[in-house]
C-alpha cells in the first residue's frame, strides 16, 4: 500500500514538473543542444550555468515588478524612456549570463482581450513604437531582442516594425519560418545568423527607471 502511494506522489510530481516547466533545451537543426531557456529568472538564479553556451531569457514584465505590463508601457508617450528602461533591463540580463531576450505582442488590444495586461494597444503604430524602443534598448545594453509573433499579429503592426528596423529576431509558438521555434518541449534554433551581442552596457539604475515608468504612467491617467 506504501509503494503504491509512493508511485502516485512520485507520478504527480512528474506531472506537475513537466507542465510547470520553466527551463528548455535549445537545439541546433542536427539536434544538438546550444543551450538553456528560461521563462522565470527565479529557476535561472538558482544554478550555475555552464560556460560558451546560449541562455535566453521569455520576459515576464511583472516578474520583473508587478506594476509592469505591456499596457503600462502602451500607455506612455515617453519612448526614450521605455527605450533607457530596456536598456537597463538588458544590462541586469546580461549580468544574469542571458544572451537574448524573447519579448513582445504585436496583436492590437480589443474588448475581448481575457487580459488585456498582455496588449500593448489597439494602436498598430503605438505597438511598433513601443516595441521598436524596446528592441533598441536591448541592443544598446548588449542582450538581443527577439520578437514573439504569432498568426494573430496585426499585419500593419508588424509592416510598421519592419519599416523601423529593417528586420528582427522573432520567436513562435505557431508559425514556422522563423528563428526560433517552441514545440512546448523544446526551442528549436532555425536560423543560422543568430549572432550574439559582445558589449554589455548600462548604467546601473534600472531600480529607477521602473519607478519613472510608473510615475509616468500615474500622470498620464490623471
Amino acid at each position: 500500500m506504501q509503494l503504491k502511494k509512493f508511485s502516485l506522489l512520485i507520478s504527480i510530481m512528474l506531472i506537475l514538473s513537466f507542465t510547470f516547466a520553466s527551463e528548455y533545451d535549445i537545439i541546433n537543426k542536427e539536434l544538438k543542444i546550444e543551450g538553456k531557456f528560461f521563462d522565470s529568472l527565479s529557476e535561472l538564479e538558482k544554478i550555475e550555468l555552464e560556460k560558451d553556451i546560449l541562455v535566453g531569457y521569455l520576459l515576464n514584465l511583472q516578474e520583473i515588478d508587478p506594476k509592469l505590463s505591456y499596457s503600462t508601457l502602451g500607455t506612455m508617450r515617453n519612448y526614450n524612456l521605455i527605450q533607457q528602461f530596456c536598456r537597463e533591463l538588458g544590462y541586469y540580463l546580461k549580468k544574469l549570463g542571458i544572451d537574448f531576450v524573447v519579448f513582445g505582442n504585436l496583436q492590437t488590444s480589443n474588448k475581448q482581450s481575457e487580459n488585456p495586461q498582455e496588449f500593448i494597444s489597439d494602436s498598430p503604430y503605438l505597438i511598433s513604437e513601443v516595441i521598436y524602443r524596446m528592441i533598441r534598448g536591448f541592443e544598446t545594453s548588449g542582450v538581443l531582442p527577439v520578437i514573439i509573433v504569432s498568426s494573430n499579429d496585426n499585419k500593419n503592426a508588424v509592416d510598421s516594425l519592419l519599416l523601423k528596423c529593417g528586420s528582427f529576431y522573432s520567436y513562435s509558438e505557431d508559425l514556422k519560418g522563423v528563428d526560433l521555434i517552441f514545440d512546448g518541449e523544446l526551442v528549436h534554433l532555425e536560423s543560422n545568423n543568430f549572432f550574439m551581442l559582445p558589449w554589455s552596457y548600462g548604467e546601473g539604475n534600472l531600480r529607477e527607471k521602473i519607478q519613472e515608468i510608473i510615475n509616468n504612467t500615474t500622470t498620464s491617467l490623471l
